[in-house]
Order: structure tokens, then sequence, then C-alpha cells
């Protein structure tokens, strides 16, 4: 693991220790520059103040006059006749510059910096200076700007590290408060005097505790739920066993067991929902997803169901409106699809018919479950998608109240959302009743191939028309 807070600083110093070299280097070389044109007007004044000196003034020639009291410059003055006459140091003669004016020559390796001047009489007076010296006096004169420079450094770095520390502590406040907080404690985060750069990372970790308040909130539903419902079918088994063992003919017993099967198939069937249920709970996204093609689905499915709607004298049929290619889970949506005609075989009457049409609508898949069913009051409708809801009448019929909150949730998980509409035409059956079935209806966001195909079929027709 890693500080934010020192890698912060360490970034900052960096910068700032770069600019600073930056700026120093920039300011010598400033210096540099300045020392080079004010020494090198120097020796040009030198040079020109000794250019009339003739042979015979030489001897006079007293350092603080005309020349610099140390010996920072050599002066060296060449006869055309008589040639080197004089020379201000005790040490190798200066070499004859080829023409007049500034020079930069080398004198046993180390650089010098000339200046030649000459007058009318062919006399040469040459002015040099050690080009060490112009650094030595570029630093002596740079360092009082360059000091403070460095010492600000240090100061500017404990500076910053006290306002990174202040910037941080609206972070260090909000993790001592999760830090204090009880395991069932959901509740968002204060934002009060957060930084806006923060903001964000508070406004996603109260939206992560909002989906974990939510999710906490219907596992304890379905918990309870779960055991409400499961506690009935224990008790109606508990009583056709007591029943049984208290038989006194073959025929009771055999009666007793037959209702003790059909209890356990409820019991069983209700187990499976609740735990197919559980499973489509969690976060989905682990599923595998591919192309389905609807109708295909829906003719499978037609045929693994038909022999129980034969046995109550149900017609199953499927219609292809449309050829409609889906992405999604195929367990999923066959277990979506297998509810909705489970629950429509329920309701049907004898002789009824039930229909499973697949298409493309608006650009989405689509699949339909009609009945020929009684229907559904208009005031239940926005309640059958919940769990364990059964509308009111229908509680003899055999069932779970899951099947449609599994239907809900499958569509969901694809992106897709559940309706229904009744069947406008009404039926009648065997006893002159009349039905007005339902139609369930799901949509799901088609392939982007299928959407491409469905657009150009369009252009087609409009192109013909």
């Amino acid at each position: 693991m890693f500080s934010i807070r020192k890698r912060l600083l360490a970034s900052v110093i960096v910068v700032l220790l770069f600019s600073t070299f930056c700026e120093g280097l920039a300011t010598y070389f400033a210096v540099q520059q300045q020392v080079d044109r004010l020494l090198d007007n120097s020796l040009k004044q030198v040079a020109l103040s000794l250019n009339s000196i003739h042979s015979g003034e030489i001897p006079f020639l007293k350092k603080g006059a005309l020349l610099p009291a140390d010996d920072s410059l050599v002066v060296q003055i060449h006869d055309p006749i008589s040639g080197i006459t004089f020379i201000s140091r005790n040490m190798e003669k200066l070499p004859i510059a080829e023409r007049t004016g500034f020079s930069d020559i080398l004198i046993d390796g180390r650089p010098w910096r000339l200046y030649t001047s000459q007058n009318f009489t062919g006399q040469i007076v040459e002015v040099a200076q050690p080009a060490v010296l112009r650094s030595e006096v570029a630093i002596k004169t740079a360092k009082p700007i360059l000091i403070p420079l460095v010492v600000a450094v240090p100061v500017i770095a404990l500076i910053l590290w006290i306002f990174i520390r202040h910037g941080f502590s609206s972070l260090e406040g909000a993790s001592r408060a999760i830090a204090r907080r009880s395991p069932t404690s959901l509740q968002p985060l204060s934002m009060k005097g957060m930084p806006v750069e923060l903001a964000p990372l508070v406004n996603s970790l109260n939206d992560l505790l909002a989906r974990l308040s939510d999710s906490f909130k219907l596992q304890s539903r379905f918990a309870s739920d779960a055991a409400h419902e499961l506690r009935t079918p224990l008790t109606a088994l508990n009583l056709q066993i007591q029943l049984a063992e208290r038989a006194k003919t073959e025929e009771a017993k055999a009666k007793a067991f037959g209702r003790l099967k059909e209890g356990i198939k409820r019991a069983t069937r209700l187990v499976t929902q609740l735990l197919t249920m559980a499973r489509l709970d969690p976060d989905n996204s682990e599923k595998p997803m591919a192309p389905l093609d609807l109708h295909a689905l829906a003719t499978s499915i037609q045929d693994e169901i038909s022999v129980v709607a034969e046995q109550k004298g149900i017609e199953i049929s499927t219609l292809e409106k449309s050829k409609a290619i889906v992405f999604g889970n195929k367990d999923a949506l066959q277990l979506m699809i297998t509810n909705l005609c489970d629950n429509a075989i329920r309701y049907t009457p004898k002789g009824g018919h039930i229909r499973i049409a697949t298409g493309i609508e608006d650009g989405n898949g689509i699949v339909e479950v009609s009945d020929d069913g009684p229907g559904i009051p208009e005031s239940e409708r926005a309640r059958i998608f919940e769990r364990f809801y059964r509308v009111e009448g229908t509680k003899t019929i055999p069932g779970t109240g899951i099947g449609l909150a599994i239907v809900r949730r499958v569509a969901e998980l694809h992106g897709g959302k559940p309706s229904l509409e009744e069947v406008s035409v009404e039926t009648v059956d065997f006893f002159n009743r009349r039905h007005k079935g339902i139609t369930f209806k799901i949509s799901f966001p088609a392939t982007q191939k299928q959407r491409s195909e469905n657009q150009d079929e369009a252009d087609d027709e409009y192109s013909d028309n």
C-alpha cells in the first residue's frame, strides 16, 4: 500500500526542486552574461586608455592608475620595432592576436578572454583576463539571489505538507466515521465540509450503501416471506402424516398417503421456486449470454409442456410474427417462458387455448403468452409480479406466488420489462361460461444484427411503396 499524501508531497517537491533548479540556472546564466559584458567593457577601456602610451612612458605605468590594483588583468604592449616592451605580470607572453577586438585564447591549457587594440603607429595593446575569474565573479554575484531561493525550498515544502494534511483531514474524518459504525448501519455519509474532489467518491460510497440497504431489506423480506409460505405446507404435511397413522382401513391409509404425496409435490415446487428466486437475486453478470432465437426457444418449451396441457385438454401453439434474435441467457429465458406457460395452464379452463408468440416490435424482441383464463382484475395487476402475491379468489388453485416474480426478475436481468393486457376476444367454454384471457408480454433488446436486418427490411418496404 502507498500513501497518496506522501506521493502528492513528493511530486510537489520534485516539481519545486526542478523549477528551483531551472530558475537558479537561468539566474546564473543571466548574471554570467552581465558579468561578461561588464568585464569585456573593462578590458576594452583599459586597452583604449593605454593605446596612446609611448615607449618612453611605459616604465612610469603604475597599478591603480591606468592599470588595475590587483592582478585580475594582464596588460601587454607590443611595439612593431622593438617587440614586446611591457607585460604587467610575470608570466608567459600573450600571443599576438591576428585581429583587433575580442577573442578567446588558451594559456597553459586554461581559457582567457583577450582584447586587442592597435594605434596608428602600429603599437599593439593587449589586455587579457582568466575566464575562471569571470565564473568566480558570476557565482559571487548570483549567491545572494540563489541562497534565499534554495533556503525557501524546505520552507515551502513544510507549508505544502501542512496544507496537504489539512486537505486530507476530511477524508480521514470520513474514514473514522465509517470505522465507528456498526455493521448494521447503512446510513449515507455526510457531505458537510467535504472537498469537491472527494464528493464523487463519497457519492459512490453512499450509492453503494443505499444498494446494500435495499439488498438487506430484500433478503430480510425474502426470508420472512419464505418462512411464512413454507409454514402452511409443512403444517399440512404433518397433519396428513397424523391422519395416515390414525387410519383404520387400507382405503383410508391410501387416501391419506395420496394427499401426502400431493402435499410433498406442492412443497417441492415451492422450495424449487424459492431456490430459483434466490439464485436470480444476486448480480447475475457472470451468467453466460449469447444470441438466442426466441421462436426456437418457444418451440422447445411447447414440446416440453404439451403433455401437461393435453392432460387438461388445453391446446398450445406458437406463432412467429417475425424473426427475433436477442442476447440473453438461455436457461433463464427458458425458465421465464416456462413459468408464464405454467401460470397460463393453471388458470386456463378445459378446452382453452394458449399461444406463445415471438417477434420484433420497435427494435426490441418480444415474447407474448396469451391464455383463455378468467383474466386479472385491473386493481390487482400492479401487484401480480410481487413475491408470494396471489390474486384474490385464486387461492384454491395450486401455486406458490413466485412464478411471476421470477418472470419479472429474468426480464430485468435482460434489460426487459414485463407487461400484461386483456385479450380482446372473449371465448365461451363447454359450460357456456365466458372467459376473458390475459396476454403477458416481455420485451428485450434485440441484437445489433437483428436491428440492422429489420432496418433493411423496412427500407426495402419503403422503396417498394
